[in-house]
């Protein structure tokens, strides 16, 4: 194992920590719909670095079944 693979779990934990804050305002009921189209999209965007991150630690590791 790389010494790299180590520090994108740790990274990978704090965006699923940040994404938790994020749904947890999205479930707000006084959320106006611009609100809500934000904290999606930032969601979204969030969902898709975790990804990269996890391809990255597979790629590192010489696992070719994404």
């Amino acid at each position: 194992m790389t010494a790299r693979v180590p520090r994108l779990f740790a990274d990978i934990t704090a965006m699923l920590e940040d994404m938790h804050a994020v749904a947890v305002e999205g479930q707000r009921l006084d959320n106006s719909p611009d609100m809500q189209k934000a904290l999606n999209c930032l969601l979204r965007s969030r969902t898709a670095t975790v990804d990269a991150s996890l391809a990255s630690i597979a790629r590192k590791l010489g696992d070719g079944h994404d």
